[in-house]
């Protein structure tokens, strides 16, 4: 009788996009350029870039003026 084997199955670890959520960019100067003209848009946001240090990519983060 033929031997039934099990299949492996194979988890790989998480890629980048499920490291963060966020929309990257691939330097500061690109991340600073869109909070430029998202704030042109929006008067009342105040942006700022940081690098993450999930996913090696820069993120913009808000804070909105009162």
């Amino acid at each position: 009788m033929p031997r039934k084997n099990k299949t492996i199955k194979h988890h790989s670890l998480p890629t980048e996009k499920f490291l963060c959520d966020k929309k990257r960019y691939k330097n500061e100067k690109d991340a600073l350029d869109a909070a430029k003209n998202q704030t042109l848009e929006k008067m009342s946001l105040e942006l700022s870039v940081y690098k993450c240090d999930l996913c090696g990519y820069w993120h913009l983060t808000r804070s909105v003026n009162i």
